[in-house]
């Protein structure tokens, strides 16, 4: 059987499958381009079926393949992380937007992605940063999950990113507040962290069931973790005044008017912004505190 011939006999996604095929054949796409007479080896064949059967079962093309692309580079992703979602690189758009207001020839910024998961979004940060902003800029990566940042701190070191980039472990800022640990200058905190509610969770399980519970549900309807996390930014702007704030936080787009009451509640002499993506759905808040 050719290369053509499997492809052609596969009744599921036809991206999904070369993506299978590629993994099974432990080659780039461009190969099965090239090569669609390729003669397949019979083991060659029985590990692509492999993976089609765990696709059948819903299992995601990314953690069958070990890899996602964001931002137009390639992370390394397995069953500790959540997957990346193309959603997600709003929230890159904006920090690096933000970066152009954060520092000047005296003012340096620090960037704290909080639940940093893979690293995908403090490393895409990274790599979009011109050169001088990077000798101006301290990058942090946080997770309460040490498989995280084993997974993080992988994909620091396949995009030479391991020496700028510093993960910790932490619930939310914690290590920060208790440490007092803010350097003079702007702070952006950057965060997709679990927002799911436990409803919805239940209605969408078997799309969501493979990826770490953890990373995905939270309660008070989804914003426990942004609510803690719109305290210690407080908490920070109330220690350090000379500080400017920046949080960017990655929301689901019914949770606009809940997320604008709790911030405004903790919050109230902050600006609150909320940014559509691409689809035209509210996806992320952007909360502006402390001195401007």
């Amino acid at each position: 059987m050719t290369i053509a011939d499997l492809l052609c006999q596969n009744t599921s996604s036809r991206l999904d499958a070369e993506l299978l095929l590629c993994c099974a054949l432990k080659k780039p796409c461009e190969y099965l381009f090239a090569h669609p007479e390729k003669i397949l080896e019979k083991k060659q064949i029985a590990e692509f079926y492999k993976f089609a059967v765990r696709r059948a079962k819903g299992e995601p093309v990314a953690y069958l393949t070990g890899k996602k692309e964001f931002f137009g580079l390639d992370f390394f992703v397995n069953c500790d992380v959540l997957i990346p979602r193309p959603e997600t690189e709003l929230l890159v758009e904006l920090v690096l937007k933000q970066m152009r207001c954060a520092i000047s020839d005296t003012r340096y910024a620090t960037i704290i992605d909080v639940g940093t998961g893979s690293g995908n979004i403090i490393i895409a940060i990274f790599k979009n940063l011109s050169t001088g902003a990077r000798k101006k800029v301290f990058l942090y990566g946080t997770d309460i999950s040490d498989s995280a940042l084993r997974v993080a701190r992988k994909n620091a070191k396949r995009h030479e990113a391991e020496k700028k980039i510093k993960f910790i472990k932490s619930d939310l800022l914690k290590y920060f507040i208790d440490k007092k640990y803010f350097r003079a200058g702007n702070i952006i905190v950057v965060a997709n962290l679990p927002y799911v509610s436990s409803k919805l969770y239940e209605t969408n399980q078997r799309n969501l069931k493979f990826e770490p519970k953890t990373a995905l549900i939270s309660e008070n309807k989804g914003l426990e973790y942004y609510t803690r996390l719109t305290r210690e930014i407080r908490e920070i702007c109330a220690v350090r005044r000379a500080l400017c704030v920046t949080g960017l936080f990655e929301i689901s787009p019914e949770q606009k008017r809940l997320i604008n009451d709790i911030i405004r509640k903790i919050l109230p002499e902050a600006k609150i912004e909320f940014f559509r993506d691409l689809a035209g759905k509210w996806r992320v808040v952007k909360i502006t505190a402390g001195k401007k």
